[in-house]
């Protein structure tokens, strides 16, 4: 195990050519099998163990990942000396357990978003980081991708003049209603969270009001399109849009997925097909169209940087924290509290929704699916 608090306190360069770094992986889902992906393709990374409720795929995993070991209990991982970091990829309900016991065990962290499953929950879970002597951070993947600096590099170089608003969509026929993730929330929680903290890093400055309004797409219980307002302490405005339920039965699916982020002088918009993304600058000195691969969720690169960090002993600037998830989650849940204050209107029926899940099923390419074989 890397000798964190040799790291933090003397100036020699860390040893990360000497060694691999060793993780375990608690939950191996769909995000699991993201991460799983990543490590395996790192040269700084050995998945060292592996913890899985499913027994079924055990031999799975094992073809796939012989070195690693596969346990059905997370306290092997938190107990194995050898183990440097975990990362937390089974829902939210179970984090704030797992972060204490990795904080206990003096392992760094990669938390899937929310950290926590209630807002209580979260905050505590940043008051036991707060001072810990790890490296705590959350797979907010809009934060690593080369649009999102693109964006910044335009608003913090003057080319759009004084920020004004920030516009962002995106509506997918992903996740639907009653698919296993109620611990994380409903969609806007779950999904748009990414939106709201992106939001905010652009806009460098606190939420200050905030108004929602939803949905009941399918009649399900809880919103599943939310569409929210509001301003920040600087005086930005922003709206956010975001939704799951963009032609769940349309012969062929499609999404829309926009930034636009508008100044005084100028703008830049992004726009993305899960397999480009394209920024368009009209700035006062720029205008420019940049075509680049949209790079997905980002995991190679937040696994870098989170290297990066284990091994200098300090936190990377380009890692979101702990406090970073938890104001992103509050203000997610006040939109969706917002947007309860009134009637939802209901979109489609139950028997609509049950045709959605036979659908996602059987389907073999489409958004969001959820992984039969977990290390696919």
């Amino acid at each position: 195990m890397i000798n964190f608090e040799r790291n933090l306190k003397t100036a020699e360069p860390p040893y990360f050519a000497m060694e691999k770094l060793k993780v375990g992986i608690i939950g191996l889902g769909r995000m699991g099998g993201f991460f799983l992906n990543e490590f395996l393709k790192s040269p700084r990374w050995t998945v060292s163990s592996i913890c899985e409720m499913n027994t079924a795929v055990h031999d799975e995993i094992h073809n796939r990942v012989p070195e690693a070991t596969i346990v059905t209990d997370e306290d092997e991982i938190f107990n194995n000396p050898e183990i440097d970091a975990v990362v937390l990829t089974a829902l939210a309900d179970s984090r704030l357990r797992q972060i204490r016991k990795a904080v206990a065990a003096g392992k760094s962290i990669i938390s899937e978003k929310p950290i926590a499953d209630t807002p209580e929950n979260e905050r505590a879970a940043c008051e036991l980081v707060k001072n810990a002597k790890i490296v705590s951070t959350v797979n907010l993947y809009i934060r690593n991708s080369w649009y999102f600096k693109e964006i910044d590099d335009c608003i913090r170089s003057g080319e759009l003049g004084e920020l004004g608003i920030i516009r962002i969509c995106h509506m997918t026929p992903g996740l639907s209603p009653g698919e296993g993730h109620e611990a994380e929330g409903p969609s806007f929680h779950d999904c748009g969270m990414h939106y709201v903290d992106v939001a905010r890093q652009l806009a460098r400055s606190e939420y200050k009001t905030v108004h929602g309004q939803a949905v009941r797409m399918w009649a399900y219980k809880d919103p599943w399109w939310l569409q929210c307002h509001g301003t920040f302490e600087n005086g930005v405005v922003f709206d956010i849009t975001q939704g799951h339920n963009y032609g769940q039965l349309s012969d062929k699916q499609t999404h829309n997925s926009y930034m636009d982020i508008i100044g005084s002088k100028g703008i830049v918009r992004m726009t993305h097909d899960f397999k480009t993304a394209v920024v368009e600058v009209h700035g006062v000195t720029r205008t420019e169209r940049i075509e680049r691969p949209y790079g997905g969720k980002n995991i190679d690169k937040l696994i870098e940087h989170f290297a990066d960090s284990i091994e200098r002993g300090e936190p990377d600037s380009m890692l979101p924290s702990f406090d970073d998830a938890a104001v992103a989650s509050e203000l997610a849940w006040k939109a969706i509290e917002s947007a309860l204050q009134s009637d939802l209107p209901v979109c489609g029926t139950s028997e609509e929704l049950e045709q959605i899940h036979e659908r996602r099923r059987t389907m073999k390419d489409g958004y969001g699916l959820l992984r039969r074989q977990t290390t696919r």
